[in-house]
């Protein structure tokens, strides 16, 4: 399967959303890269969209937008000469009309005709009778079940598509009536005689092979070969069934039809409909009504049978071209004078009239897509002027806009989502319809409008409108149309104000409409164009608003559609000053349109189900307290305080309590400005209810505490009822788990309904459910009502404030409760806080009581806690009873009632008794059992011991959390009245311990504003001693997080590494890691309330903090100064353990890190002091001080941006280019690392400078560097295209900005390949570059300038070698030169590496004296002695050439050199990433890694992962993130029982895939750009094993077989290691039995005697066939035929063929060169290399065979002879013996075929039949497959590699080895990684995989109109 069929299936199959719309968007960059193959791509994305599922439908159509985007625009006029200005005075003095308008009745229409304007197809504005389309037309439902239509069977596709367009026009029914026949009558069955039978059309697109992209059942169509379809029985064939069989028969060709419904066709869009046939183009196939009722025998042809009259040809032999198959296209071309995409129009317009929904949607997506680009273009013809052109562009879209009138008249569909109907079809062509009115002129735009708003009015239209029906679909859709209408063309609103008028006239009329859905639309409409209505039609404003507020009071429940759109309009309405100031007067003039009557309406949507209606209505609220004047306030009483303070108790939605508490603060100042004692008089009533409400104690997990309902108000005035139950959703037991629920629709036609009543959004909270709210939910709750009824309080008459609230406050306090009192505390809290006054000394009474006692043993509503230890404790006991039989006695009795509990005395069950139970009665009880029940009971006993004591931790854990949230409240509310106790001790304790402990935000947040004012206060009143105190122990607890704070002493020991990389957390095993997770989450929890007090203490003094608060100046500054005062000095003691010098220097980078972003500005220069002692931390001789650094100096960029990136680019950036010191490199790279991470797209201004650096860094010397710049370029360069917009960054130099511009430049050039400027060579390498070869060149050049690696996997035979000398001369050229001029160490003089196989040392050696002499190289090859002697010659010389295993042996003497180029000739060989060899490979330093190999992937894309780590390490992950992306997908895809989840993986794996390698590898194919290199031709020659060796073979098979199965399983190495030899056995054996047939073999002595009687041996070429095949083979191409004759003894001397021949094992090479060459063939010349060959003579060898042409035959071994050889001697290549992997064959054959080669290359591959070897020849296949879909074409070179995809290639960065939120250390064995790269849990993926896919209501947000409006505009 080729990519494009992959991407084209992706569609239909992906799994999720983003699978299908990558696989579009990656559509659309193919058209792109090859635009002419628009059309082709069109043929395969169309037919889809004709799918019954929405998400591939929505696909398709996105693919097409993506297409149609990259097409070029289509204006035949753009060449036009412009006219001269006397040819315009001469048509302006002449007639004074255009042709195209001319009113000359003579020859007007022969004009029209002539000119391409007349068109009998096309539908007029003028001519369009709605009152016959609504009346006549076919009604557009979900389905007419008409989906098969016989009547078009027999006419060609160009006569079906005429008659489809007629049919249309009838449809919609301007013609009369619309009549349908039945679908399937009786004379189908009876076909008249002597009839032509129906034509073939091939419609498959030209050169593109259609491979199934959609599995489905075959289709017969007309399309078909008729050869095959099922045809009609004629009459004689009918007349002698029965009327029963005839039914029969009728019934089944029903069914079949029904069946073959909607199946996926390929069309062909290429040609224009005008001038060509073309493709049936209805939404389903046609059985085909042949008039010849006879095949060619004369037998009559059964309509239903499925048998085929003529048979496949067997025997075709099925060629494989590597270049595209030209095939004329069965249509003609198109002759590029229409516009492109016509047909495709043509083809959409019919579609959007199908009977089926989904065709319809489907056809109107496309449609949209088309249009938004290509509008202007369609109709236009080339030859035509521009006058004429834009009259038939004006008609084509006039009757575009016609039809799309007519989908709104028609279609009926709707469909029921949440709390509305959407009516897709409707919605889908009102966005054609925006598309549209884009490219309109304003007569039609206003034609158009005219009909919607008729539609709307239904002015006309009352004689359709039927007794108890309304026409609301058509009034729905007319809205719609306006809705985009106004959108898209809101500049004509103000040029003409009919216009306008006339929108708000529909609107109003809709608001007023019956039908909720026509109301919503109708307020969705308005709401873009408010403020052009307000500004234009101030006078229609009173009439609007009253429409509004009576549209609110018609909405009866929850589920109206309409109400979020009202309450929309009345917010947007509201926002303006000119609506608000019409309500206030209106009010002041009529009493019925006062606040006090209109606000009270929005009352019943407080708690409306919808979170944005409820936002809404608050929103509305606010608005009108902002009115002033009389009478604007008179709706804020007593009712509206308490439903908006019951909001505050019963609203889950952060945001929406938020508001809540708004508004109740600004409801209680609006009604305290009229005096306290009108607030009193308000509030009273309601003040014991929503009191009580607030104290409700918050329950345990399934113990719930629910409010009281009887003291909820509703907006009516009237209460709740009891509470009821709210019973939990159970499936019930019948249910189906495992189904997914099934996608119901609705039927559209709407029944009026009676009233329901609203659904209880609040249920759960008003029953205190902790399970399903949450208590932190809850908790939120409580907060904002404490806020709330604190500052009622506040605002209470002062003489009636402590009688009134005292008694109240007094209950809640001493409440048995604990939240109550928590609650209680809380009020008193606020109540300081807000007390204006001065506040009564009885309320500090109560809380001093409340602070001296104690807490309370045991609280009411931790009664459940008790009672589960109780009952832990009583299955204790009952252990004992059973285990031993003790007698009842002697187990002691414990109170039944739990402490706490209502009816608890002071005997009652406490935590004392359940700690005697398990700790002095266990022991007592244990020490008395037998020593037999002891024994067996252990393990009972010690379960139910641990399981009381579990039980016992809990409740004693959850009683400390409630005490110490009471006691932080108390003492809070003492902070807040500024009245401290002279013990500050208690009060101190208890917030401090909140700020520790408290696992709560919110309350932890209350605890550190309260931390902050006590030290304020503290300061301010003398106490400095407690302030510093507490201050320090708040730095304490910010730097107890190691996770945010490594700890010095425990990382002293790391100082040449990045501690980015190697976070201890990360990478240890911890003893006991529950623990350890406890421990690290408590000080999370430490740290953040540390912060949130510190912050608080920074706000509130602002630029006086260093003053005011020395503890955190001396905190930040002196630990600074004394680790990194003295640069390049550390003090002496900071590596002793008892020395804190350097943790305080760690704590002091993080506290300033921390509070910085809260420092008031005057600050800020105190911090730019410390920026040179930073700057010393990032080259610290530490890492820990160096990451410190890091993050600090990122937090201090992105808050003082402008001097800190300033520093970073003029002080920290050069030091990422200090060769010399590795730390520098190290503190600069890892600050940019962390930088990008805090700033995020606040670096926009400043990624020029960081891109270009850190790039260099990815070829760094040092493993650690490299991994964390590549981490930090994948982040970067995806920021790259937003830069350009940037404006400058302010307090940059000039010199900065001038380098910014040249970095931008070769970013440009880097991303962009059409910038990239040719490389020319600086030196004189001797040879002429083809013209592919100096592309080569300009990418190998491309990477070195930005230091990137590659891999050039050009086909064998192009010059890889010649590219690469040419590259490393150049920069060896480049770099003396600018060593010369700067003398930097940068570019020293470096000599390059060569690593190469042995045998191609030579080869090097010799093409460097050929085409670059003027280098030096050095062959570091031979034995220890010869090596050690030219060692010294390492660093002095230009090229080192070496081979594999002496790179491996000698890594110690060549890492240490460092290298400027390393290359790896036939770099595969580092493939297997565990080899001793790859390993010391990969230790080799050098600024320029490059690769060279044919094959990068030879066996799995694996070994990629290999040759990349080698390149760039961590580009590709780590190898296990690799596997389970990559390699177990693509594997997993393979096996034949795979899944389609599976084949969808793997598919998107290799696609990933091969997108990330894209740039990096540079592949060219022999055939594509050698015109003169002579083909080569590939043949399989089979043999058949001989008696010998079949008996061998299948005596080996049975014997081995099941052994062999069973070792398969199995995971042990020595196994595996068993079936490698017993494969090796069997392949020996196909060659010749001699290689198996030794002493050791079982048979011998058996096989031997028999051998001796029938006179032959084991050598003899009998019993090996292959010998003869090879004999015959050599014959046959002339060698070894001896000179017959007369013939000329020279002739005969020089064969016109010359042989390699191949063998895999040397013992075979020995009987191919004894038993065939000097026995069968003596005259035969030859010559031998194979691995006993000396590598110094192989080149030798090469070059003899190459230059004596009466050598006959070069036989090798491939491992030895098949890599990097010229051997273009030979013209034919004989494969003895193959490889289980391809490529090594491929690279083998490819030594003769490559440049140079004149004549035509044979390959024969000697096969034996029915054997292994034939498995091998598969298997090499799928091998094959995989490496050339991941290194394809699309590497050809830079124009075709699309380098500007680097930005999507990091996407899978985060995996990249770099700190990432997730490990991959961490991946278990089992685990894996999903589509979006997140890890799959543990057993999860069986779990997900069951679920079925689920209705998503997200598919409708495509019709959200700023959505689109923004497509739109982009």
């Amino acid at each position: 399967m080729s990519r494009l069929d992959r991407l084209v299936t992706l569609l239909d199959t992906g799994s999720t959303p983003l699978v299908r719309n990558t696989a579009a968007s990656q559509l659309a960059d193919i058209q792109k890269a090859h635009p002419d193959d628009i059309f082709n791509l069109l043929n395969r994305i169309v037919p889809y969209l004709r799918s019954k599922s929405w998400e591939t439908r929505t696909a398709s159509a996105k693919a097409i937008g993506g297409i149609v985007e990259n097409a070029e625009k289509w204006d035949p006029n753009r060449f036009d000469r412009p006219p001269r200005i006397e040819e315009i005075k001469d048509e302006e003095n002449g007639d004074g009309m255009s042709h195209v308008k001319s009113e000359d009745t003579g020859d007007r229409t022969d004009f029209k005709v002539e000119n391409g304007l007349y068109n009998p197809d096309f539908l007029k504005f003028e001519t369009l009778d709605i009152y016959s389309v609504i009346r006549n037309g076919k009604k557009l439902f979900r389905s007419s079940g008409k989906e098969y239509d016989f009547s078009m069977a027999d006419l060609d596709p160009a006569e079906r598509l005429a008659l489809q367009k007629k049919n249309v026009m009838a449809r919609l029914g301007v013609s009369g009536e619309y009549m349908e026949e039945e679908i399937v009558n009786e004379k189908d069955f009876a076909t008249a005689l002597n009839a032509l039978p129906t034509p073939k059309i091939d419609t498959s697109v030209a050169g593109i092979p259609y491979r199934h992209s959609v599995s489905s059942p075959a289709v017969y169509s007309p399309m078909m070969d008729q050869s095959g379809v099922p045809q009609t029985p004629n009459e004689d064939s009918t007349a002698g069934l029965s009327k029963r069989q005839q039914n029969m028969l009728k019934r089944k060709a029903k069914l079949s039809a029904k069946n073959h419904a909607n199946k996926v066709r390929v069309v062909d869009l290429a040609t224009p409909s005008r001038r060509t046939s073309v493709v049936e183009t209805a939404t389903t196939p046609h059985p085909v009504k042949q008039e010849n009722p006879t095949n060619g025998n004369g037998a009559t042809q059964d309509y239903f049978s499925l048998e085929k009259v003529k048979e496949e040809e067997e025997g075709k032999i099925v060629v494989e071209h590597k270049k595209p198959v030209i095939v004329e296209p069965a249509i003609p071309t198109a002759t590029n004078e229409e516009w492109p995409f016509e047909r495709l129009c043509d083809i959409l317009k019919i579609d959007m009239f199908d009977a089926n929904w989904e065709v319809r949607h489907g056809a109107l997506m496309a449609l949209r897509e088309v249009i938004r680009v290509h509008g202007g273009g369609a109709g236009r013809e080339e030859g035509k002027s521009k006058e004429i052109n834009d009259a038939l562009n004006k008609q084509w879209l006039d009757d575009l806009g016609c039809r799309l009138t007519c989908v709104f008249m028609l279609d009926k569909f709707g469909d029921f989502v949440s709390d509305n109907v959407v009516a897709p079809i409707r919605e889908t062509t009102a966005q054609v319809l925006g598309a549209l009115l884009l490219h309109l002129p304003q007569d039609s735009v206003l034609a158009i409008y005219r009909i919607l708003h008729q539609l709307v009015m239904q002015v006309g239209l009352e004689s359709l409108i039927q007794p108890g029906h309304s026409l609301w679909e058509i009034c729905h859709g007319g809205m719609l149309g306006l809705k985009y209408l106004v959108a898209v063309r809101n500049d004509l609103l103000v040029k003409d104000p009919d216009l306008l008028d006339g929108v708000v006239h529909a609107v109003i009329r809709g608001l007023g409409d019956t039908d909720d859905d026509v109301r919503a639309v109708s307020a969705a409409t308005l709401v873009p164009i408010a403020a052009e209505f307000i500004t234009l039609r101030p006078e229609a404003v009173e009439g609007l608003v009253h429409v509004v507020w009576e549209c609110l009071s018609h909405l009866k429940d929850d589920l109206s559609a309409s109400t979020g759109s009202v309450m929309d309009l009345l917010a947007k309405l509201c926002s303006f000053p000119q609506v608000l100031e019409t309500m206030r007067v209106n009010a002041s003039r009529d009493p019925t349109y006062s606040f006090a009557n209109l606000v009270p309406r929005l009352y019943p949507f407080l708690r409306h189900t919808i979170t944005t209606v409820r936002t809404a209505v608050l929103k509305a609220l606010l608005t009108f307290l902002a009115i002033e004047g009389e009478g604007t306030k008179g709706w804020i009483d007593g009712k509206i305080l308490r439903l908006i303070f019951q909001n505050l108790l019963v609203e889950r939605n952060e945001s929406v309590l938020n508001l809540s508490l708004q508004v109740w603060v600004s409801l209680t100042h609006a009604l305290a400005s009229l005096g306290s004692e009108k607030f009193a008089q308000e509030f009273e009533p309601h003040v014991d209810a929503v009191f009580t409400l607030l104290s409700t104690p918050i329950g345990a997990p399934r113990h719930p505490h629910a409010m009281d309902l009887s003291l909820f108000l509703r907006p009516s005035g009237q209460t709740f009822g009891p509470a009821p139950a709210v019973p939990r959703q159970v499936t019930p037991p019948s249910a189906d788990a495992s189904a997914p629920p099934p996608k119901r629709r609705r039927k559209s036609e709407k029944k009026e309904e009676p009233p329901q009543n609203s659904h209880n959004v609040d249920a759960h909270v008003m029953q205190g459910d902790v399970d399903l709210v949450g208590v932190e939910c809850l908790m939120k709750m409580k907060i904002a009502g404490s806020k709330a009824f604190g500052l009622a309080m506040s605002l209470w008459p002062k003489e009636g404030r402590l009688a009134f609230f005292q008694p109240r406050l007094q209950a809640k306090i001493t409440s048995p409760y604990s939240t109550t009192q928590l609650v209680g505390c809380m009020v008193v809290e606020e109540y300081f806080r807000n007390c204006k006054d001065g506040y009564e000394s009885t309320f500090i009474t109560d809380l001093q009581q409340a602070l001296d006692s104690d807490r309370a043993s045991s609280y009411r509503d931790h009664v459940p806690y008790l009672q589960i230890v109780r009952a832990q404790c009583h299955s204790l006991l009952n252990t004992f009873r059973e285990a031993s039989r003790i007698q009842p006695l002697r187990i002691p009795p414990y109170p039944v009632v739990v402490q706490g509990d209502a009816g608890a005395g002071p005997d009652a069950f406490t935590i004392a008794h359940a700690e005697s139970i398990v700790g002095e009665t266990f022991n007592r009880l244990k020490r008395q059992l037998p020593s037999a029940a002891k024994l067996m009971s252990t393990q009972n006993l010690a379960d139910a011991k641990q399981s009381a004591e579990d039980a016992i931790a809990t409740a004693k854990a959850a009683k400390d959390v409630q005490d110490m949230r009471i006691r932080s409240a108390v003492a809070s509310a003492f902070i807040a009245a500024n009245h401290l106790p002279k013990k500050l001790g208690p009060v101190i304790k208890a917030v401090m311990e909140s700020i520790k402990l408290e696992e709560n935000l919110d309350l932890q947040k209350r605890s550190a504003a309260s931390v902050a004012s006590l030290i304020s206060t503290c300061s301010a009143s003398g106490r400095t001693g407690i302030a510093e105190k507490v201050t320090k122990n708040l730095c304490a607890f910010l730097c107890v997080d190691t996770s945010e704070v490594p700890e010095f002493h425990r990382n002293e020991q790391f100082t040449d590494n990045i501690l980015s990389l190697r976070k201890e957390e990360d990478r240890k095993e911890h003893a006991d890691q529950a623990q350890f997770e406890r421990d690290a989450k408590a000080a999370r929890i430490k740290r953040r309330g540390a912060k949130e007090a510190l912050e608080h203490l920074v706000e509130r003094f602002g630029n006086k903090l260093f003053d005011a608060v020395p503890t955190i100046r001396n905190s930040i500054i002196e630990p600074l100064h004394k680790v990194l005062g003295k640069p390049g000095e550390m003090p002496k003691t900071i590596l002793e353990p008892a020395d804190t010098l350097g943790q305080e220097c760690v704590d002091a980078l993080s506290i300033l890190r921390a509070l910085l972003p809260k420092f008031h500005q005057d600050l800020y220069p105190a911090v730019v002091e410390l920026f040179p002692l930073i700057k010393e931390a990032l080259q610290s001789h530490y890492s820990v001080l160096r990451y410190a650094a890091a993050k600090c100096f990122a937090t201090i960029c992105s808050v003082i941006t402008i001097q800190g990136m300033t520093t970073l680019v003029e002080q920290v950036l050069p030091m990422i280019q200090n060769a010399g010191d590795l730390r520098c490199r190290q503190g600069a790279v890892e600050c940019v690392y962390h930088l990008i991470h805090v700033m995020d797209t606040d670096i926009l201004p400043y990624v020029v400078f960081l891109i270009v650096p850190i790039l260099g860094r990815m070829s760094d010397s040092d493993n650690d560097i490299r991994l964390i710049a590549t981490t930090t370029f994948a982040t970067l360069v995806k920021l790259v295209p937003l830069e350009a917009g940037i404006p400058d960054p302010p307090g940059l130099s000039e010199e900065l900005l001038r380098g910014r511009d040249r970095e931008r430049k070769f970013i440009s050039q880097m991303l962009d390949v059409h910038k990239v400027e040719p490389f020319e060579l600086p030196v004189a390498i001797k040879a002429e570059l083809r013209h592919y070869q100096q592309e080569g060149v300009n990418w190998l050049a491309f990477l070195n300038k930005y230091h990137l690696h590659g891999i050039l996997c050009d086909d064998m035979g192009l010059g890889k070698t010649l590219q690469t000398i040419c590259i490393i001369a150049s920069d060896h050229y480049l770099r003396a030169e600018e060593f010369k001029k700067t003398g930097s160490p940068e570019v020293r003089r470096l000599p390059s590496l060569i690593v190469c196989p042995p045998s191609l040392s030579g080869h090097w050696l010799q093409e460097i004296k050929q085409f670059a002499p003027f280098l030096t190289a050095l062959a570091y090859i031979g034995g220890p002695a010869e090596r050690a002697r030219v060692r010294s010659q390492l660093g002095t010389t230009d090229i080192v050439i070496t081979s594999y295993d002496i790179c491996r042996n000698d890594v110690d003497n060549i890492v240490p050199h460092k290298w400027n180029y390393c290359v790896l000739d036939e770099g595969h060989i580092i493939k297997n990433s565990k080899a001793k060899l790859t390993q010391a490979v990969k230790r080799i330093q050098a600024n320029h890694r490059l690769i060279l190999s044919g094959t990068p992937i030879q066996n799995n894309v694996l070994e990629l992962w290999s040759l990349f780590d080698f390149l760039m390490p961590g580009f590709l992950g780590t190898e296990k993130v690799f596997l389970d992306r990559f390699a177990k997908p693509i594997a997993a895809s393979r096996n034949s029982k795979s899944s389609s989840k599976e084949q969808e993986a793997g598919a998107l794996a290799i696609e990933a895939l091969h997108k990330q390698v894209l740039p990096f590898l540079l592949r060219r194919l022999k055939e594509d750009v050698l015109d003169d290199l002579p083909p080569k031709i590939i043949q399989n020659y089979y043999c058949e094993l001989s008696e010998l060796q079949k008996r061998l073979y299948e005596s080996f098979t049975k014997k081995q077989g099941k052994e062999l199965a069973a070792t398969a399983s199995a995971d042990d190495k020595g196994a595996k290691q068993h079936i490698f030899q017993a494969l090796q056995y069997m392949r020996k054996l196909c060659n010749s039995p001699a290689l198996v047939l030794n002493e050791k073999h079982p048979q011998y002595t058996a096989v031997t005697q028999e051998l001796i009687r029938s006179k032959t041996s084991v050598r003899d070429p009998i019993h090996a066939p292959k010998l003869f095949a090879l004999r015959d083979l050599l014959l046959d191409c002339g060698i070894g035929v001896e000179a017959q004759g007369n013939h000329d003894i020279t002739t005969g001397a020089i064969s016109q063929h010359r042989a390699l021949i191949f063998c895999q094992l040397k013992e075979m090479l020995d009987i191919v060169e004894h038993d065939v060459l000097k026995k069968l063939l003596p005259t035969v010349t030859y010559l031998r290399m194979d691995g006993g060959t000396d590598p110094r003579n192989r080149q030798n060898i090469v070059t003899q065979f190459n230059g004596d042409p009466s050598i006959d035959c070069l036989i090798l071994t491939t491992h030895v002879g098949g890599l990097g050889l010229n051997l273009t001697g030979a013209d034919t290549v004989i494969f003895v013996e193959h490889d289980w992997n391809p490529q090594k064959d491929m690279q083998a054959m490819d030594r003769a075929h490559r440049i140079g080669q004149k004549k035509v290359v044979n390959v024969y591959r000697l096969v034996t039949r029915g054997t292994l070897e034939e498995k091998i020849m598969s298997l090499q296949r799928f091998k094959l497959d995989v490496a050339s879909t991941v290194v394809n074409q699309q590497n050809a070179g830079l124009a075709t590699m699309e380098t500007d995809q680097i930005l999507d290639l990091f996407n899978f960065g985060d995996a990249a080895g770099a700190p990432a939120p997730s490990r991959e250390e961490d991946l278990g064995e089992n685990q894996g990684l999903d589509e979006t790269g997140q890890v799959l849990k543990k057993g999860g993926k069986s779990v997900l995989d069951e679920i079925g896919e689920l209705w998503d209501e997200n598919q409708y947000d495509e019709f959200d109109l700023g959505n689109f409006i923004a497509t739109l505009q982009t």
